[in-house]
């Protein structure tokens, strides 16, 4: 499970009062409607699409992409409104202003919806974004497979895309990102989004093979199985599988907020984490119970004995020594070379078969 992007960094200097509780399906529709150009940049929350409709209008690119969100179960999603008047009489779109200001701003979002498609000059700057911040960014493209491969294939994409096609040009891009997006928000992270149900769009009508070459380079579709409309893989466009960079953030998240409520609690009670291999246990031993509530829950692979009668565990924590502490970090007060090895508990996508069936 673990990547080169794994590393992060968790500071607990500062910590004032306890952590809330996380969430991970937080939908954000970054869009570009021109009926609304003073409110751009201004971040909105909507409990049902009555709502996005009355401020955007219904035929709104945002209100199209809302739509679908709501369709799939999520209870309230996000909006930013990207174009804003270019001071000529009309209109021209600042992504990296809006991607910034969610950033300064500490916005709650886990998941990006556009209301552009994968040829957009734009996209590459909500790409960065998600890499940098660790969002998952759905990227959706509509046409036949050779128009859909060339737009999605020109961007240099990391572990938090996931692209999705469509065939059908009535769909607008953000209806079909919607749909997507309002699948993973209503799952938990570890559970991947193939063959799980879509509302409101039906499968497209790319031939089988289609299909196939598709998901080989790793851009997934909306297709049919037992009667139901269906995402067709969980592949991020890098070829992980979206469950990894969003288990990830989910282990990243839980951690921090572990150790800064840690810190918390020994404080009011006139404490401190020490410095000391006490302290490394206590960092240790609290890293441990996050991984173990994880194995609970299934993100994380269960302990296992295996064929020889040895333990396989489903994570590892590793905490320097403290005689191998070097004496700057620690009168910094900083603690380096923690590491975690988590194995995400997987799932079967494909299954071969070698049967002989006498009759």
């Amino acid at each position: 499970m673990p990547t080169s992007d794994s590393a992060i960094q968790i500071n607990v200097a500062d910590a004032t009062s306890a952590s809330k509780a996380e969430t991970y399906g937080e939908v954000i529709v970054i869009g570009e409607d021109s009926d609304n150009l003073a409110d751009f940049n201004t971040v909105y929350t909507y409990y049902s699409q009555s709502e996005v409709e009355q401020k955007f209008g219904a035929t709104s690119p945002i209100s199209q992409a809302t739509s679908k969100i709501f369709a799939q179960g999520v209870d309230h999603v996000k909006v930013v409104n990207a174009l804003k008047d270019d001071g000529a009489g009309g209109s021209v779109a600042d992504y990296n202003t809006v991607l910034n200001s969610l950033v300064s701003e500490q916005v709650d979002y886990d998941i990006i919806v556009p209301t552009i498609d994968a040829s957009d000059a734009n996209m590459p700057t909500l790409v960065s974004h998600a890499g940098s911040e660790k969002k998952v960014l759905i990227i959706p493209d509509i046409g036949d497979k050779a128009t859909v491969e060339a737009n999605i294939g020109a961007l240099t994409a990391n572990e938090y895309c996931f692209a999705i096609a469509h065939d059908d040009a009535t769909l607008a891009p953000g209806e079909l990102a919607g749909a997507a997006a309002g699948v993973l928000g209503v799952l938990r992270p570890w559970v991947p989004p193939e063959w799980h149900e879509v509302q409101g769009i039906s499968a497209a009508s790319y031939a089988p093979s289609d299909v196939d070459a598709l998901e080989g380079s790793n851009i997934n579709t909306v297709i049919t199985v037992a009667q139901r409309s269906v995402i067709s893989g969980a592949k991020s466009l890098t070829g992980s599988f979206i469950d990894i960079p969003r288990t990830k953030i989910y282990l990243a998240k839980e951690i921090k907020n572990a150790l800064v409520n840690l810190k918390i609690r020994l404080a009011n009670m006139g404490r401190k984490i020490p410095y000391s291999p006490a302290g490394l246990d206590m960092i240790k031993a609290t890293i441990e119970g996050v991984c173990r509530a994880a194995q609970t829950l299934g993100a994380l692979r269960a302990d296992y004995v295996d064929g020889k009668g040895n333990l396989v565990k489903g994570f590892l924590v590793s905490v320097p020594s403290y005689d191998s502490i070097p004496d700057s970090d620690k009168s910094n007060r900083v603690l380096n070379n923690v590491s975690v090895t988590a194995y995400l508990s997987g799932s079967i996508s494909k299954i071969t078969l070698d049967l002989v069936i006498t009759l």
